[in-house]
């Protein structure tokens, strides 16, 4: 298995535009065997996010190899693909 670094950047649009709130990331790792299954896996819940949420819109995701990722990711939630991720524990 592996760990990738996973973004998904969402926008409400009910914010004016130059508000620097109106469009953010949300990141988190995921564990999987591979890059595809990762994001499908981690877009499925930036899905349900957006339309349990009604606000906000989920523009667009990247993922990549967590040890090629630039800055500290140690911080941020890791979760398997499958795991049962609660909104809280990923922190949008």
């Amino acid at each position: 298995m592996e760990r990738f670094l996973y973004t998904a950047w969402f926008e409400n649009p009910a914010l004016p535009v130059d508000d620097q709130d109106r469009t953010w990331p949300a990141c988190f790792v995921v564990i999987a065997s591979d890059s595809e299954s990762a994001i499908e896996w981690a877009d499925g819940l930036a899905d349900d996010y957006a339309a349990r949420n009604g606000s906000e819109v989920f523009l667009r995701s990247t993922v990549e190899p967590a040890d090629s990722a630039s800055g500290d990711i140690a911080t941020l939630p890791v979760f398997s693909v499958g795991e049962d991720a609660i909104d809280e524990a990923i922190g949008w």
